[in-house]
């Protein structure tokens, strides 16, 4: 897989962009939480119950299921496979995208579009509405027509789908780690100076290392660490002290109702917090990093919304073309400041045969 590609965002809560990032985002397979120890925001936390369900059938089946079921255009829903050569999801805006290799789109005759990638294998991307009243009698009919085809192509091989779709059912349970005397940093979101921007984006890079190192637990973030200068040297953003990080970990298909809760959990008033974690912080030393982690198996990654409050799916634009892979790159991290209008710097960072970002 070819290099990544890394976006940056800072700004002030609350952020219409955040929001938006959470709703944008339907495909994701883990969340990373990560904070200076505090029971009550952890207890908070932990009480959030992500659910997710599972079934196995064909393709035909699934779609029969989610055109029939109440509130079926908000079924998300891709295989827990890892298959990518060929693939499909639905998302929230009621579409389902097929991304099937040049073989099989011949076979299944629909029309689509191909990927338009260098290097990248031929693939072909196919959207299929899954409410059946918005597309004449005729074209169903063919797109049925097609699905059964490819179900059948895989009864001799793979055989049926095993699905995941976010509807209640399985409750995820959330890892916790706690990590004691570690070099924890006091975050400056704010920007610095315009004559210092080189300055500004090289520490921001060390912060977000930071909190990579913090969800892997790394030994280098001990206060103790002693590690032999001629094989590692690694030091925490300045200024730092001693203290006890708490990460929190949901790994599972997520619904993006789910990210956006834990994100108000932390920074909005709600029922379950009754206020803000971070508006509520005394001092500086409050931060809370959250890391998505997209499902890079999926046709589709971020879905286009408007910034406007009442923007929806139903006017959303095509999600860019992107090829699935396992390799592929499709993560966001934001770390979030203390107080009523805290800042917050958000990091994204996706493949290169992603065209998100042209």
């Amino acid at each position: 897989m070819a290099h990544s590609r890394v976006m940056l965002t800072n700004g002030t809560l609350p952020s219409a962009r955040l929001n938006r990032l959470c709703a944008a985002h339907p495909f994701t397979q883990q969340l990373d939480v990560v904070f200076p120890a505090s029971d009550e925001l952890e207890k908070v936390l932990t009480s959030l119950k992500p659910t997710y369900c599972k079934r196995r059938c064909t393709l035909s089946e699934f779609l029969d299921f989610a055109s029939k079921s109440p509130g079926g255009n908000t079924i998300t829903a891709l295989p827990s496979t890892s298959e990518c050569v060929d693939t499909w999801c639905i998302d929230p805006r009621g579409v389902l995208t097929l991304c099937v290799s040049k073989s099989l789109y011949e076979q299944l005759g629909l029309i689509g579009k191909r990927l338009p990638f260098k290097g990248c294998p031929e693939h072909a991307v196919i959207r299929i509405p899954v409410k059946q009243e918005t597309v004449s009698v005729a074209v169903r009919a063919k797109q049925k027509a097609a699905l059964k085809l490819w179900d059948e192509l895989r009864e001799n091989g793979p055989g049926k789908w095993e699905v995941l779709y976010c509807q209640a059912g399985v409750i995820v349970q959330p890892q916790i780690c706690r990590s004691t005397d570690i070099l924890v940093p006091v975050p400056a979101l704010a920007p610095f100076p315009e004559e210092s921007t080189e300055d500004w984006d090289e520490y921001i890079g060390d912060l977000f290392e930071w909190v990579g190192m913090a969800c892997l637990g790394a030994q280098r973030l001990k206060a103790n660490d002693r590690v032999n200068p001629y094989v590692a040297v690694y030091e925490v953003p300045a200024p730092s002290y001693i203290g006890d990080v708490t990460q929190i970990t949901w790994a599972a298909f997520l619904h993006q109702s789910f990210i956006k809760d834990v994100l108000d959990t932390v920074t909005s008033d709600n029922s379950r917090s009754m206020v803000s974690h971070l508006a509520s912080a005394t001092d500086n030393h409050a931060f809370v990093a959250m890391t998505r982690h997209g499902c890079c198996t999926s046709p589709v990654g971020a879905i286009p919304l408007s910034l406007a409050p009442d923007a929806s799916f139903d006017t959303a634009r095509d999600p860019p073309l992107r090829a699935p892979a396992l390799d592929a790159e499709d993560t966001g991290c934001f770390i979030l400041g203390p107080g009523q209008n805290g800042s917050f710097v958000l990091a994204e960072s996706i493949g290169h045969w992603d065209a998100r970002w042209g």
